[in-house]
């Protein structure tokens, strides 16, 4: 069945078989800087009309699966920037944080040699480079990351009371050693939606990788850092794409950017894919000054309070032309 397509557990839906989604709301990886940017993105556009709480199906990487769990749990878009802005928060917010224990607090990465990731990924990409994915070649050569991501995962325990949102909600991830993206919600049906984020923000070279019913995931944006294309085919009025690692084209011409170029050209297809079947998207990534405020590093809470009052800026503005405005 269609509902089933969407969610094992809980169709998108209850009670119907026909295809009657609407929104599906897809949250991409971004580190510190990237959980930032997602809560200006869903603050704008709530401010414009659009309450991301009723995306019919929500589907998070990395940072964004975080931002999923949170938005899952029915928090304000609005606490989402007024948390990074250091506003005050709605009751609903105020009460999600202090269960939560207050702002996320990484620790620092532990130094020292460990065994590269998944080493044969490498090895693969090198005997058939035009057939694979250069992340996961990248990601099989970073040492295994000594982080636990207890520190993800005991926030979400300690605000959801049931083991996974009733609405849908994909979490990705990628299993270790083969490099496969695996979707928790999806392909995974038994594991707990903190076990999910865990396991989706478990980024090579600092988290721990996350064991699962013996199978071994890393970060989900190993694999693609929006991984839009799971919504392709699934009859969805809109896709909403918040990718805060690609960017602009005026944003990548303004010098060193990184990977972003790579980042927009994987998102660039998985846009493609979507469109194929007659699906609108709407796509919301950081221009030159969003880049600019991020720095070299997604990962430095320093710049958080930057990015996001920067980043609600730009999207505001980008989402009052005309022909957006028309799309919500």
């Amino acid at each position: 069945m269609i509902g089933d397509q969407v969610h094992r557990r809980h169709p998108v839906c209850p009670g119907q078989t026909a295809l009657v989604v609407s929104v599906a709301l897809v949250l991409g990886g971004g580190g510190i800087a990237g959980a930032a940017w997602h809560g200006a993105v869903l603050a704008a556009l709530d401010e414009a009309g659009w309450d991301a709480r009723r995306a019919d199906l929500v589907i998070g990487t990395s940072a964004g699966s975080n931002v999923a769990a949170v938005l899952r749990l029915g928090v304000p878009p609005a606490d989402l920037v007024a948390g990074a802005l250091g506003r005050p928060l709605s009751p609903r917010g105020a009460a999600h944080a202090a269960r939560a224990g207050g702002p996320m607090d990484l620790p620092a990465p532990k130094l020292g040699w460990a065994r590269p990731v998944a080493p044969r990924l490498a090895l693969r990409a090198i005997a058939r480079p035009w057939r694979f994915n250069p992340l996961l070649a990248m990601a099989g050569l970073l040492p295994t990351g000594q982080v636990p991501t207890a520190v993800i995962g005991d926030r979400i325990r300690a605000t959801h009371d049931d083991p996974w949102p009733e609405r849908a909600t994909w979490i990705c991830a990628v299993r270790m050693p083969e490099g496969h993206r695996t979707v928790f919600g999806r392909d995974v049906d038994d594991a707990d939606l903190a076990t999910a984020v865990e396991a989706s923000s478990a980024i090579p070279g600092y988290f721990a990788p996350v064991e699962h019913a013996g199978a071994t995931y890393v970060d989900g944006g190993v694999h693609s850092p929006t991984n839009a294309d799971l919504a392709a085919g699934l009859g969805f009025d809109i896709v909403v794409i918040s990718s805060p690692m690609s960017g602009t084209r005026s944003a990548l011409r303004t010098g060193w950017t990184g990977a972003r170029p790579l980042h927009r050209a994987t998102l660039a297809r998985e846009v493609r894919t979507l469109r194929r079947d007659g699906t609108r998207v709407l796509v919301l990534q950081p221009g030159p000054e969003v880049v600019a405020a991020v720095g070299p590093s997604s990962m430095d809470p320093a710049r958080r309070r930057r990015v996001a009052e920067v980043a609600h800026a730009d999207v505001r503005a980008h989402l009052a032309s005309p022909l957006v405005a028309d799309r919500l």
